[in-house]
């Protein structure tokens, strides 16, 4: 094992993304046996989160160009939020690959400014079902 802080930061960010991109397949079967498909517009919303401020409004200023961005403090932390959101807007077209994509941009974009990329919900709103990254427990190794 390493003691290599580089390193162990690297290996960490590595076990994050894969993670997240096999959540994202169990999240997308789960959409596909509810019957979204790529017409479907869904609302997207997600959170980075980091322990440096400045960091944190950075990634929100560049996922701006995208996405609606608000940065708060933890309560009773020293962690940094990053939530965003496609809302009132939306997305279509999230199918299998075009959501793994996007779950690996967001890891790589939120490592770059040494955050983590945490959660996602993808919500049908004229249906009123959601599916999140949070309720699964999977690790890839």
């Amino acid at each position: 094992m390493t003691e290599d802080p580089q390193q162990i930061w690297t290996d960490y960010y590595a076990r994050i993304r894969r993670r997240r991109i096999a959540e994202a397949q169990i999240v997308h079967s789960q959409m596909a046996a509810d019957g979204v498909s790529d017409d479907t517009i869904l609302a997207l919303d997600f959170l980075h989160f980091g322990n440096v401020e400045s960091n944190v409004r950075d990634l929100a200023e560049q996922l701006s160009e995208n996405y609606a961005m608000t940065v708060t403090r933890r309560t009773d932390s020293e962690y940094w939020n990053a939530d965003g959101t496609t809302r009132p807007d939306g997305i279509g077209g999230m199918n299998t690959e075009r959501c793994a994509d996007w779950v690996a941009f967001m890891c790589d974009v939120a490592n770059s400014y040494g955050c983590v990329f945490s959660t996602w919900t993808l919500t049908d709103p004229s249906r009123r079902l959601s599916w999140t990254n949070e309720t699964i427990d999977v690790d890839p190794g």
